[in-house]
């Protein structure tokens, strides 16, 4: 049976098309045995022209897309949130039980985070098995790109890597399920340049572990061929190969 994926994304930047339409080539060119299902978008059409070009990304692809704007969703619990931790809390399982009640029709066994740009909250964390792409080794620094690679220059480290891994209410520190590593070399354009380039590959090649079932999801652990895995799997090997092809 095709793995079955839901798909969520911001669409704020021509990157979220990028990863859209090379997963969908793969799926297309018999690389990926998969299937998304549906792709859901907290932006509404018309709300910006980046997220505007990814959704007909989405149409080209003859795949139905869900939207529930998070800019006009409770907008006063929100703005109130910036100041409030509790009622942006309030606010992030609102939104969430919404989300849940517009994807109850749609049954997936994996949500991809592609450039989803909102925190998931427990609830939504619960209800799916939900993958996301963190830039650093597993147990490495958190936060965005940027401060990942100033973390990893500024310690001296000699690899760094990304890893795809488990969406937890606990942000950037899910199980990891598929990482690459690469040395250190040169300054922070660089290592972004090195980074940057492999996580296609990343996402394309956990996603095929996934849906060959090598590897595998239970319960919030990742598996590979049936044995735990709590550092997740090496795909160095596999990232190096799909670059070069």
């Amino acid at each position: 049976m095709r793995l079955r994926l839901g798909w969520f994304s911001t669409g704020r930047d021509h990157a979220a098309i990028d990863l859209w339409q090379v997963v969908n080539e793969a799926i297309s060119d018999g690389r990926l045995d998969v299937e998304v299902v549906f792709c859901f978008s907290n932006r509404a059409p018309g709300e910006s022209p980046a997220s505007d070009a990814f959704f007909s990304a989405v149409e080209a692809a003859d795949v139905p897309l869900i939207t529930l704007s998070s800019n006009t969703f409770q907008p006063e619990a929100r703005a109130a949130g910036a100041a409030d931790p509790a009622t942006q809390n309030d606010w992030r399982l609102a939104y969430d039980r919404a989300v849940m009640k517009k994807l109850s029709e749609w049954q997936v066994d994996l949500i991809v985070l592609a450039g989803y740009m909102l925190i998931v909250g427990p609830e939504l964390c619960a209800r799916y098995d939900m993958i996301n792409l963190h830039p650093a080794l597993p147990g490495g620094p958190t936060g965005t790109w940027q401060q990942v690679i100033r973390e990893v220059i500024k310690s001296g480290i000699e690899s760094t890597g990304a890893m795809i891994h488990l969406v937890t209410p606990e942000l950037d520190r899910g199980p990891a399920i598929g990482y690459f590593s690469f040395p250190v070399v040169g300054d922070f354009d660089d290592v972004r340049a090195a980074e940057a380039a492999r996580e296609l590959p990343l996402v394309l090649t956990t996603l095929q572990e996934l849906a060959n079932g090598h590897l595998t999801i239970r319960h919030g652990r990742v598996f590979a061929d049936g044995v735990e895995l709590p550092g997740g799997c090496d795909l160095t090997g596999q990232v190096e190969e799909w670059l070069k092809r």
